[in-house]
């Protein structure tokens, strides 16, 4: 396989990714992640995305070329929540080998024999952090007798870096957080001002508009981020960074 041995070549190979991956759906996405990884001989990878941090979430996003038995597996059983990989990824920025990870009474790496058996033994992450406390993560994965692995993220941690950021800021838009994105610029406006603390009065004060109307803002920006109240809407709001 080719490899990546000079700046030429390295921008080279980021310039490829930028053009390719923004608008992807989510199959596309993988395909090109895949494509670009295999370039580093990496064979296994997976991005992941959660809305807060991985013991409060239910809802967790995972676009991988890992087996699709052990995503479902994954998702179904919420092994996040025990996963000593997703808690550390989210408490650093840090990228880190798994064998790397403390030893952390809150998580059980049984969940390491668990993956064993769909031949994802060893790893590497890249942890990507966001404004509030939502965040992504990139995870490298081969089996336990692969003994140039460790070598193969050293050797191209730059590139790795990079790629990671891209893909995670390009990622696939989940249908609920789409939605999320679609609020109009005065739904914003408002949001702004309630995360700041004000009523719906001094809102209306400060946005030349009435009281009626704050509470319709208020009322169409709950329904698009699927809230049962303002409030719960405002923090989701947060763990999406539209504030």
């Amino acid at each position: 396989m080719p490899k990546l041995t000079s700046s030429q070549s390295i921008f080279e190979f980021v310039q490829e990714l930028e053009n390719n991956i923004p608008g992807l759906n989510k199959k596309e996405y993988v395909e090109i992640l895949e494509w670009i990884f295999g370039k580093l001989e990496v064979s296994k990878f997976a991005y992941v995305h959660m809305d807060s941090s991985p013991f409060e979430s239910s809802d967790i996003a995972i676009h991988s070329n890992y087996p699709a038995e052990w995503v479902e597996t994954y998702r179904k059983n919420a092994l996040y929540k025990s996963d000593p990989v997703m808690a550390n990824s989210a408490i650093t920025s840090n990228p880190f080998f798994w064998n790397e990870i403390p030893e952390d009474s809150d998580t059980r790496p049984e969940i390491f024999e668990q993956s064993q058996e769909y031949g994802i033994q060893q790893g590497f992450s890249i942890p990507l952090h966001e404004p509030g406390r939502s965040f992504g993560s990139i995870h490298l994965t081969s089996e336990e007798n692969d003994p140039d692995f460790e070598r193969i993220v050293r050797e191209n941690m730059f590139i790795i870096k990079t790629i990671s950021i891209i893909a995670h800021q390009y990622r696939p838009i989940e249908t609920s957080t789409e939605s999320a994105l679609k609020l109009t610029p005065r739904e914003h406006e408002f949001l702004h001002w309630l995360a700041l603390g004000k009523n719906y009065k001094e809102i209306g004060l400060i946005m030349s508009i009435t009281e009626r109307t704050v509470k319709f803002h208020a009322k169409q920006m709950t329904e698009k981020l699927d809230c049962i109240n303002v409030k719960q809407a405002m923090i989701k709001a947060l763990y999406l960074n539209l504030i």
